[in-house]
Parts: C-alpha cells; structure tokens; sequence
C-alpha cells in the first residue's frame, strides 16, 4: 500500500511537471509542444481516475498562471480540461475510435469558443480583430520592401490588392481553420495517449491508421447537397453566403485531401517503403503536389482504389 501511494504521488508530480514543460516549450520555443499540454493527464487519469487528472489539470493551471499570469493560467485551463476528461471517459469507456473522435473534437472546438470568448471579455480584444491587425502590419511590411526594392506606383497596388484579398480569404476561413484544428489537436493526443498506454500495458481501443482513412461512400452526395444549400442561400440572399460557401469549401478540401494522403500513404505501406522515407515522399514530392491530393481523394470514394468498401 505504501508502495503504491508513494507512486502514486511520484506519478502525479511528474504529470504535473510535464505538463508544465510542455506549456513553456510551446509559449517559448515551438508553438506545437503546447497542443500535446491535455497528454499527461489522459494517461494520469486512465491509469487511475478522472479525479485524479483533475486535480492535476487545477494544480498544474494554477502553476501557469503564477508563473507568467493568471489570464493565462485560466484561458489553459478552459481550453485544455474538456479534452482531457472527455478523452479519459471515452477511453475507458471503450467507445469505437470515431465516436471518440467525434465527440472529442467537438468538445475541443466548443473550447476554444469558450476560450475566445473568456478572453475577448477579459481583455477586450478579439481574435478577428487581433488577425486583423497582424494582417495589415504584414501588408504594411511587404508594400515598403517594394517601396524599398523601387518597384513602381502600380506595382505596389496590385501587391496591396493580393494581399489584401488574400488575408480577407483567410479571415472568412477562420471558423473551418478552427473545426479542422480541433480535429487535428483531438486526434494527435488521441493517437499518442493510446500508443503510450499501450506501451504501459493498458488495453485501450485501437485507433485505425491513417492508411485505412476512409469518408463514407455517400459523402459525395452529402456534398453535393451541401453545395446546393449554398447555391440556394445565395439565389436567395440569405445571411452570410460568401461566409458559408468558403468554409464548407474549406472543410469538404481537407477532407477529401485527407483521404487522398490516405490512399498514397496505402500504397506507400504495400510497397513496403519504410517510415523515413514515407515522411521524405511527402516532403520533398507530394507538398509540391499536394493540390491535385483532394482530386485523388474524389477518386478513391467513386473507384475504391485500395479495396476497402467490401471490407465496410
């Protein structure tokens, strides 16, 4: 018993830690070491109990926030807590991989909602208009590198006019950015917690690989439809069109440019190419290509490249 209760201890003081050390490797060195912040308190809490990773989660926010700020400390804490105690309750209990990703991204998205706007009315400012002032100091920047490399009066206009329609773009695409990121943060500490309790000896529900990534055999359809409510939106000049139609273009991309990875991952993995040089394929030929990978994604759903329908 004493044993085990001193382990215990040893255990939450090192989740603690971590988690700290992530935090403020992702604040000062790399952004992305902060998104794996919710992984020790999933194996915390798997291994022992919810209770447990809360009380971790608390200790380690209250921690941030003495260390830099309490906004910060707090901000931590409402993102990241969610995620952790819903990936601990699924996990365990034993609900299939895409329901827990399911229910884990929204969870993760309704976070980051949550946290946007705790901050907005703790600090007054927002996250549109926080992009909207990085996006005309990055304009304002390149336009006097032109002034700077004597490039003419028109030349600068077409410039500004790119770059502005550009970060337009982008601004209209924050709502799909951020569903595809919560997706992306979901499924990483997803992943990553359930090949570490593996590695301990803890039997957890096996997540099916990215090779095996596969859209329903009637999504197409359902984006058809999609597109047609878009289309009738705007013959009827309903609310926010030019909003809808770009984020459901954005979010039905990355989609089908994900199964499209998928599917050369697959083909890859039966050629039997080794990891490294997977990952030195993606880089070095399919990034340059990685337009024409959503059209091979299409593809998949109609031809079933890699036989996985009658598998389904």
């Amino acid at each position: 018993m004493k044993i085990d209760y001193k382990r215990k201890i040893v255990e939450f003081i090192f989740t603690i830690t971590t988690s700290l050390i992530l935090m403020f490797m992702g604040t000062y060195y790399f952004t992305g070491f902060m998104f794996l912040y919710p992984l020790p308190f999933i194996l915390l809490g798997f291994k022992y109990d919810i209770n447990h990773a809360l009380l971790a989660l608390i200790l380690s926010a209250v921690s941030t926030g003495l260390m830099l700020d309490m906004v910060s400390g707090i901000l931590i804490f409402v993102m990241f807590a969610p995620l952790c105690l819903s990936l601990i309750y699924t996990m365990k209990s034993r609900r299939d991989s895409l329901t827990i990703l399911c229910i884990n991204t929204l969870i993760f998205l309704f976070s980051i909602l949550l946290m946007i706007n705790i901050s907005k009315n703790m600090t007054g400012i927002s996250i549109i208009g926080q992009l909207s002032d990085i996006s005309n100091q990055t304009i304002n920047y390149w336009i006097d590198v032109l002034k700077d490399i004597g490039s003419s009066n028109y030349e600068i206009l077409k410039a500004r006019e790119f770059l502005e329609e550009r970060f337009e773009y982008l601004i209209l695409t924050v709502p799909a950015l951020t569903m595809i990121f919560s997706l992306i943060i979901a499924y990483l500490n997803f992943l990553l917690a359930t090949l570490l309790l593996s590695r301990l000896g803890y039997g957890v529900v096996s997540i099916p690989r990215f090779s095996k990534f596969k859209l329903p055999n009637n999504f197409l359809l359902g984006t058809g439809l999609m597109f047609l409510g878009a289309f009738i939106i705007k013959k009827l000049e309903i609310f926010y069109y030019e909003t809808i139609f770009i984020n459901l273009t954005a979010i039905v991309s990355f989609l089908f440019l994900t199964q499209g990875l998928a599917v050369i991952d697959y083909k890859l993995k039966i050629k039997n190419v080794k990891i490294i040089l997977r990952l030195l394929i993606y880089v070095f030929l399919i990034l340059p290509i990685i337009g024409i990978m959503p059209f091979i994604g299409v593809l998949d759903i109609i031809f079933d490249f890699r036989g996985l329908r009658k598998y389904s």
